[in-house]
């Protein structure tokens, strides 16, 4: 039966009330019913999430915790989803990219998989313990990362759990994995998110096995589905995709366990996607603790109806059960007899909250540990001559050596068959059929699928953004790469390379000419490089790789097809033998180049010496700049040209050994200096030595780059702007002070 016309395995809200379903269990295959030990422990399970979050709504409302967000009333879904999934795979075959109202679903998943002390750890999360596990007191509650039982990074945006989870999905296919399936979740306000629509794009376009999840509660903090919500009927969206659709009844176990089940089962199965939409979900506390925390009474509570089953089923004793009664006050307890095995999760979790308050903060200087990973500690090789291979023929054999021998994956759009619009992945569809393939054009599906991949421990995920004008929406992703390290306290990283084109070149006019240093750079954690020589590209390449972390490419496209550099080992030497290599790389060869050959992150080259004034740049600005400084030698000018190569974390050490020589700087590139990079590095100089003279130079300061040449002739970066720039910072005499600054003198014709 086509996709699109498959039935609706779905369980609409019955006119008799919420729980109406609840003797649904009778259609449940026997030999996997849920026994009675697995119904006690999910009656326990959500009761203890009850307790958990209600003490902590109780303290919100006093003003003993800051801010706090739950999930009562998802505690029924929560267990009966978890014990479905237990039933079809396990934690080596699973990945979960939860929100934050999952807790109760996470908290029985753990407890299948003999994850102890949940409560324990979201508490010391909660309160921003030094011993929380998690993210050491970095991130806000239910931000869970547990990647040990499967339960992959949390983080704010909700939308993006989906394309952590289908990119998951996409790792366990890459590695010829072929019975794993994983599950992103959202709420239904999120759905009005393009989050969704990526996501959505990415598992049927790559029959991913992705259960994509929506829990509708009917409200997004404030907003209701009819002020916020465009999608009028969810199996109608997933029939588009062609992906099946599951509906249940997220306040009936037995509908919940029973559809989820089918639904994991398809999707491990048939190895595709599926779309499950919870429905009826009570929201009984607001949002967070930002909103109204007052308990509503005015909805049926699962877990009562939960309670009341198992004790006709005589799973449970009629005093075990929690119930309702008349009461006074805003909270929770006010209006509820715990019952037995409440009253036992109940005690436990006070102990257990007093425990967790008394346990020490975090210390102060700690937010400065584990920004990102330690850099590879490479020994760059001795260098000389001048290289034949192209920057995109270098670029191609680094790829195929991290395909080869890394378990690198690579996918953007036109990658494959065409071999990208500059040719650098040219030849590697053939080599690695599987590893290279073509994506939809969809930045934030390409970014996002690649984070997902990337929390693979043995996979390098080796995303490619056609033009780096369009990295831009995929921002969202960026800052993610950037933080996730530290805010996971080390825990967690994405092992990914980014790579772009950028800068402009060749009336590209806008949105093909923009340089993005300016906007990455500020970006926290994050390393950023652009390599100038296909040497480094290389190296930085394979260093990356190493790194297992995000690295993002800047490739100026002007460097593409030129052959700057020092030569590599073994490189032809014989015309003939040259002529042959070009030609094969112009064809679309891959070179063939040591593997072994490094470039550390983080170090800048000296392209060249010199004592009167130092030019640092990047990019295609270092040969702008040495070809200013072939000017400025006919004048008797000695200009020392540094190559940034890594722009975060800069070599600063470089810059500052080298200006304090020249006491003269000039900082270039193809951005932008308004608000650019080049202000950061002379910042750092003049913070170091004050009154240095210094130009920070890049292209005029307009909304963009025209397509006429002329124009963009004028607009960019030009050696003249480095010769005049040199002629006005030496123009300003400076004198060393003591302390090993600077100290600035007016040229004479400023004194009166």
């Amino acid at each position: 039966m086509p996709a699109s016309v498959w039935p609706d395995v779905s369980s609409q809200p019955s006119p008799g009330g919420p729980m109406s379903g609840l003797t649904a269990e009778s259609h449940v295959d026997s030999s996997i019913q849920p026994t009675d030990d697995e119904l006690r422990l999910a009656y326990r399970m959500a009761v203890r999430s009850r307790s958990t979050e209600e003490h902590i709504v109780r303290l919100a409302s006093r003003g003993e915790v800051k801010f706090a967000i739950w999930g009562p009333g998802e505690e029924v879904h929560g267990t009966a989803t978890a014990l479905a999934l237990s039933k079809v795979v396990g934690p080596d075959r699973f990945g979960i990219v939860p929100h934050y109202r999952s807790g109760c679903l996470c908290a029985m998943w753990c407890a299948l998989q003999g994850r102890e002390h949940f409560t324990r750890d979201v508490l010391r999360q909660q309160f921003s313990k030094d011993t929380d596990t998690m993210s050491r007191g970095r991130q806000m509650v239910y931000h869970l990362d547990m990647q040990e039982v499967g339960i992959l990074p949390v983080q704010s945006p909700v939308g993006m759990q989906l394309g952590k989870a289908a990119g998951f999905a996409l790792g366990f296919q890459k590695k010829g994995i072929h019975d794993a399936l994983t599950m992103g979740i959202i709420g239904d306000g999120t759905s009005a998110e393009g989050d969704l629509h990526d996501t959505m794009n990415a598992v049927s376009v790559w029959s991913l096995p992705t259960i994509v999840c929506v829990t509708d509660n009917g409200v997004a903090i404030s907003t209701t589905p009819d002020e916020g919500r465009g999608i009028k009927d969810f199996a109608s969206y997933a029939a588009g995709f062609g992906v099946r659709h599951f509906s249940c009844d997220g306040t009936d176990f037995w509908d919940t366990f029973q559809t989820t089940l089918e639904c994991a089962r398809y999707v491990q199965g048939e190895q595709k996607p599926a779309f499950l939409y919870v429905h009826s979900l009570p929201r009984f506390n607001g949002h967070s603790s930002a909103a109204d925390m007052t308990f509503d009474l005015s909805q049926d509570d699962p877990i009562i109806q939960f309670g009341r089953a198992l004790v006709e089923r005589g799973v449970l004793e009629e005093g075990d059960q929690m119930t309702r009664v008349e009461g006074e006050g805003r909270d929770f307890f006010s209006h509820h007899d715990l019952g037995r095995v409440m009253g036992q999760e109940d005690e436990s979790i006070r102990n257990i909250f007093d425990e967790v308050r008394a346990e020490p903060d975090p210390p102060l200087d700690s937010i400065y540990e584990n920004i990102r990973p330690p850099l590879p500690d490479v020994t760059e090789a001795a260098v000389s001559g001048q290289t034949n291979i192209t920057y995109g023929g270098a670029i191609r054999a680094a790829l195929d050596h991290i395909i080869a021998t890394k378990g690198g994956v690579m996918w953007g759009q036109d990658v494959a068959k065409l071999g990208g619009v500059m040719q650098a992945s040219a030849g590697l569809l053939a080599k690695h059929p599987g590893k290279v393939f073509d994506a939809p054009l969809n930045e934030p599906l390409i970014v996002g699928t690649a984070c997902g991949a990337a929390l693979h421990d043995d996979f390098v995920a080796l995303p490619e953004i056609q033009f780096g004008d369009y990295s831009l929406n995929a921002f969202h992703w960026l800052v993610h790469m950037g933080n996730l390290y530290w805010t996971s306290n080390g825990n967690s990283r994405f092992s990914m390379i980014l790579r772009t084109p950028t800068d402009p070149f060749g009336g590209g006019a806008v949105y093909h000419s923009m340089s993005i240093d300016g906007y990455f750079t500020p970006i926290p954690g994050l390393v950023v490089v652009m390599p100038s020589t296909s040497w480094d590209i290389y190296g930085l390449l394979m260093t990356a790789a190493d790194y297992r972390s995000p690295v993002v490419f800047l490739e100026p496209k002007w460097m593409y097809r030129q052959s700057l550099g020092p030569a590599f080992p073994g490189e032809p030497t014989d015309p003939a033998e040259i002529k042959t290599l070009k030609k094969d790389i112009m064809r679309g060869g891959i070179p063939s180049i040591d593997p072994a050959l490094r470039v550390p992150i983080g170090k800048a080259a000296i392209r060249r010496s010199g004592h009167d004034v130092t030019i640092v740049a990047w990019g295609r600005a270092v040969w702008t700049a040495m070809k200013a400084a072939a000017t400025l030698e006919k004048s008797g000018v000695d200009a020392e040209v540094i190559d940034l190569r890594t722009l975060v974390p800069p070599d600063l050490d470089t810059v500052y050994e080298s200006v304090q020589r020249t006491g003269h700087l000039v900082v270039a590139a193809e951005d932008r200096s308004f608000a650019g990079f080049v202000r950061t590095i002379q910042g750092h100089v003049v913070d170091r030595f004050p009154g240095l003279p210094t130009r920070a130079l890049g292209q005029k300061d307009v909304p963009g780059i025209a397509q006429c040449l002329k124009l963009e002739e004028a607009t960019i970066l030009t050696a003249d702007d480095i010769v005049a720039a040199v002629g006005e910072v030496r123009a300003t005499e400076t004198t060393a002070s003591g302390a090993g600054g600077w100290r600035w003198i007016p040229p004479r014709y400023f004194v009166n």
